[in-house]
């Protein structure tokens, strides 16, 4: 791709910072626009220190863009229709996302997992079993380093392994996985989406530019993608397919090429269905880009996943208390609850994604009480209240009180919110943290 003299960048967090040092390299002419104040992008401007560019605070009133540069770059977290690319778009400047941009650049094969839950606990495992056996694998995307740190790096990798967020999808237009991973689609992101269907069809275009010879891997369900070209390979909870992953007997299947592996489902310490759902699509990648046997092996029997998600934080007369911060939305909620097979209070609530939370409706049964905080609040009670025992509370320390009042020994007090954090936190580590605190300090 070539890079014209000039090139803003919307949006200064991670993904910013690396694209201004990418292009300063390259002795690029850097506009930087961000909406936050000085004190927010302190942070942000020491990590920059001594790269060359201008800065400039947009007016939140409207469109401002006095600059030259003909190509604008945005970070995922930046809305595709924000006015100011919407302007742009309009002057005839081009509009790119960083996934875009960066992938333009990658000349090696890249896996990306995308879907509504479980794609950082599947890059991340298959991250690891990728690294045990070739080594050489950057591992990235939305989990945290974006593609362009990989370029930084200088690239040179075997393979790529990326997290791709239906944000970042939004705006691809020749990004082109090897291997593309659905592993999931539920309502979430309705706080950004016009309906579900807008979302689907953001997560659908990670097939949009594959080729014959490439695989999309997707959940048995999933399995209709319209006119797309790559060979798909389902996997499910049940089977068998002729060629594809599925669970059976206790174990997790994998055939391919006429080949069967099989490997002990309680050989992996995560906890439930939905992650016997990740371990198969993690292996089923894995086997397709030539791991052996026995690395996949290894790998999974000592993966004990990722803070925040089901993660025990300890047990307090009898009751256990289970951090499950990273559930913001009800499907996720709703897959931690199939973990547990005893009575469960459940703390739940935040920034309303605007998804409804019948789904949540058939588990109620399983439910002590629901204690409720947050934004969202209200309306939980509203769509759920007439089936099950609510307490609304003002903040996180006291719903956990509140549980801790209502749970008995044997039940299980469970905090998996179905909201995001950005009401009270900066982010799901941060509400998680708070949690754990709160717990470890009773």
């Amino acid at each position: 791709m070539e890079i014209p003299g000039s090139v803003a960048i919307f949006g200064l967090g991670r993904t910013g910072q690396a694209l201004v040092k990418f292009l300063s390299r390259l002795g690029k002419k850097i506009v930087v626009i961000d909406e936050k104040g000085e004190e927010e992008l302190t942070g942000a401007l020491s990590e920059l220190q001594g790269v060359e560019f201008e800065r400039r605070l947009r007016c939140r009133g409207g469109p401002e863009l006095s600059f030259d540069a003909p190509l604008v770059l945005f970070s995922p977290g930046i809305r595709t229709d924000h006015p100011l690319l919407v302007e742009a778009r309009r002057q005839g400047r081009r509009v790119m996302g960083e996934l875009e941009f960066a992938s333009r650049f990658v000349k090696e094969p890249v896996i990306a997992v995308t879907g509504t839950n479980g794609k950082t606990t599947v890059v991340t495992l298959l991250g690891q079993i990728l690294k045990r056996a070739y080594g050489n694998v950057f591992v990235g995307g939305n989990i945290g380093r974006p593609l362009t740190e990989y370029l930084l790096d200088g690239g040179g990798a075997r393979l790529l392994c990326l997290e791709v967020s239906s944000f970042q999808l939004e705006s691809i237009e020749t990004f082109r996985p090897s291997i593309a991973v659905l592993l999931n689609l539920t309502e979430d992101h309705l706080d950004r989406y016009e309906d579900f269907q807008a979302y689907r069809k953001a997560k659908f275009r990670i097939f949009e530019n594959q080729k014959e010879h490439d695989f999309a891997i997707t959940r048995s369900d999933l399995r209709d993608l319209g006119a797309v070209r790559p060979k798909i390979l389902p996997f499910s909870l049940v089977g068998p397919f002729e060629e594809g992953a599925f669970f059976e007997d206790g174990f997790l299947c994998v055939r391919l090429g006429g080949r069967e592996f099989r490997y002990r489902r309680e050989a992996c310490p995560l906890l439930g269905p939905h992650n016997t759902e990740n371990l198969l699509s993690a292996i089923l990648a894995a086997h397709l880009v030539g791991v052996d046997r026995s690395v996949i092996e290894e790998v999974i029997s000592t993966f004990r996943g990722l803070p925040h998600r089901i993660e025990k934080v300890r047990e307090i007369e009898g009751v256990v208390y289970y951090n499950d911060s990273k559930a913001t939305n009800v499907d996720a909620t709703v897959r931690a609850i199939e973990c547990f097979e005893g009575t469960i209070v459940l703390i739940a609530g935040g920034k309303d994604k605007g998804g409804s939370f019948g789904a949540l409706l058939p588990y109620l049964p399983r439910l002590k009480a629901l204690i409720l905080f947050g934004e969202a609040k209200g309306r939980i009670e509203r769509e759920l209240g007439g089936h099950v025992r609510c307490f609304l509370e003002s903040g996180l320390p006291s719903a956990v009180k509140r549980a801790r009042d209502v749970a008995e020994r044997g039940d299980v007090v469970l905090f998996s919110p179905m909201c995001s954090s950005f009401d009270m936190f900066r982010n799901y580590e941060e509400r998680g943290e708070a949690f754990r605190k709160i717990v470890e300090e009773m």
